[in-house]
């Protein structure tokens, strides 16, 4: 009796053990599964680029372009939008001139030269915002659900316009630029930067609702057009009518871009972390017909379309 119980011990004992290694290798198997489809995700949203002109917005993964031909895998055209009043729809989006990934990339920001700015859900292509900017060449997110346009040359622009998310129709503070054309947030600094026809300048956020100008650069050049954080976040790029520049947040310097391949009235630049720019240079007046990326080169067609700008999509 004493050997037959000794017995069913030892077998319940094996099977506690056996138990515990068919959980650990599903534990593991989970656990590995979860990383590499999040590892995949996050590889398959670092090869996706915006890249917006005309009416329209696209979502293009890069990785999956065949050669010179883009995979398109997501459109928003303003002249299909049904939750803007028509003046929207057939006007003010006409020239689509950036669009910026934001919110963990469930939205995209959309300014348009031909008077509107707004943002749209990646999901149902809702539009959640929109306001009338002259000539609005960027838009960027601030804390507290703000909106901050850049309006350029018009007899109602030249400046900075901010604007509350949940009320759209009242401009809450403004501040003369001469042809605004980029804004962008550093959450590290607190700080905006905007940049002008000849000036980078850095602001603070003051009672949520205005801007105070904290110091300013003359640009090595006129014209500015592009500007965009480099992946370092101590650098900011920008572009200007002969060219392209780095610009210092620690020594307030600008420098070239180490072997970039400059030219002048670059409208776009943007780098992702593992060093490849992507950027657009016109062919005809201020539109390309191409997609250009450096280290390593490749280049996309967009035959049917007047292409402005181009972003890396960042989801993050």
């Amino acid at each position: 009796m004493k050997t037959q119980n000794l017995s069913i011990v030892n077998e319940f004992r094996l099977f506690i053990v056996k138990s515990l290694m068919i959980i650990s290798l599903i534990f593991l198997f989970s656990f590995f599964s979860c990383n590499n489809s999040n590892s995949s995700d996050t590889q398959k949203n670092e090869n996706l680029i915006l890249v917006c002109g005309d009416s329209k917005v696209l979502l293009v993964n890069h990785s999956n372009s065949n050669d010179s031909i883009p995979e398109i895998i997501w459109t928003w055209d303003a002249h299909d939008a049904t939750d803007m009043p028509a003046e929207f729809v057939t006007k003010k989006f006409n020239s689509i001139d950036d669009c910026k990934a934001i919110n963990k990339g469930t939205q995209i920001m959309v300014s348009s030269s031909s008077g509107g700015v707004a943002i749209v859900n990646i999901d149902d292509k809702k539009v959640v915002f929109y306001s009338e900017v002259p000539n609005a060449h960027s838009i960027e997110i601030l804390p507290g659900n703000k909106i901050i346009a850049a309006a350029s040359t018009h007899d109602k622009g030249n400046k900075l316009m901010l604007f509350d998310i949940t009320n759209p129709e009242k401009l809450l503070f403004s501040d003369s630029l001469y042809s605004a054309h980029g804004v962008v947030w550093d959450a590290d600094r607190n700080s905006l930067f905007a940049l002008g026809y000849d000036v980078l300048r850095e602001y603070k956020i003051v009672n949520e609702i205005k801007l105070v100008l904290k110091d300013e650069w003359k640009i090595p050049g006129i014209s500015g057009h592009d500007l965009q954080k480099a992946p370092d976040g101590d650098q900011l790029f920008i572009t200007e009518h002969t060219g392209s520049w780095i610009f210092s947040k620690k020594d307030f310097q600008f420098r070239k871009i180490d072997n970039f391949p400059d030219a002048s009235d670059i409208k776009s630049i943007n780098q992702n972390k593992y060093g490849q720019f992507v950027f657009t240079v016109p062919e005809e007046s201020w539109w390309t017909y191409h997609v250009r990326f450096y280290n390593p080169e490749a280049v996309l067609a967009f035959p049917d379309m007047h292409v402005y700008k181009v972003r890396w999509f960042e989801s993050n």
